[in-house]
């Protein structure tokens, strides 16, 4: 059986009071709005009797224009009216928004995070490495290489592997580092990714209330330049760091 529903329509949508013809609702038939009030589904009503719809009641008033005289919202509210448009099926209206400057920046934004899924793991081990309460600023280094390899000093082709020896003394992690404290490893990134990859981290922590910025880093830690004594029988070779990664500065 199908509820009737008056042709003026008494709305209550997230606490704010709408009344508007029933005819303009269901302007666009394949709308999730028109399903709502076409008398086939019950709809919630408050105490006063109004259609009660649990949606942000700002953003359905420039819905409700658009319904009425087509009217588009500002470019400031373009983003939340997009996100309204869109749980109500108003396909021809998401449509326009999307021309919108943020509504631009959002889809493409999404469309990031969901090509590079890893990103919110990433920001979440960054803000893991936060201390609760920042005064000041904080710095995480994200490194993409745990270091040390061996490069020839007199042009020889060395692979790129430390010898046995170097790694069996723990004389070299005396030395400072962007480690720090901090010894997160991620895989390596291709590097025609890395940019995007650390800017959408970036984004990601911004939208959350925090000033990021970044910067790649390398540590240029080398055995050249203090240490060859302990390795005599390495002066052939020059061992170094070479740990690199990207630091994130948060305040």
């Amino acid at each position: 059986m199908e509820n009737q529903i008056p042709n003026v329509v008494p709305l209550n949508v997230g606490g704010r009071h709408f009344s508007t013809f029933l005819s303009t609702l269901l302007r666009h038939e394949d709308s999730m709005l028109a399903a709502m009030f076409s008398g086939r589904h019950q709809v919630e009503r408050d105490k006063d009797g109004r259609y009660f719809i649990d949606r942000d009641g700002s953003a359905f008033a420039h819905i409700l224009e658009f319904l009425r005289h087509a009217k588009l919202p500002p470019p400031d509210h373009a983003r939340e009216v997009y996100v309204e448009a869109q749980y109500f099926g108003l396909q021809v209206l998401s449509d326009k928004l999307a021309h919108f400057k943020d509504v631009r920046e959002e889809i493409a934004s999404k469309e990031q995070l969901f090509k590079y899924q890893d990103i919110e793991a990433l920001a979440e081990r960054v803000l893991k490495a936060v201390p609760p309460v920042i005064t000041g600023t904080s710095k995480v280094a994200l490194l993409m290489d745990s270091g040390w390899k061996a490069r020839s000093k007199v042009g020889d082709v060395v692979p790129n592997v430390v010898p046995a020896r170097f790694l069996e003394n723990t004389s070299w992690q005396t030395h400072e580092c962007i480690q720090g404290d901090n010894r997160d490893y991620i895989e390596p990134f291709c590097p025609a990714d890395l940019p995007v990859r650390v800017a959408l981290v970036q984004q990601y922590l911004q939208r959350r209330g925090y000033d990021v910025s970044t910067k790649l880093e390398t540590c240029e830690f080398s055995l050249e330049r203090g240490k060859k004594s302990v390795w005599s029988d390495l002066m052939t070779m020059d061992v170094f760091c070479g740990v690199h990664g990207v630091v994130f500065t948060i305040s």
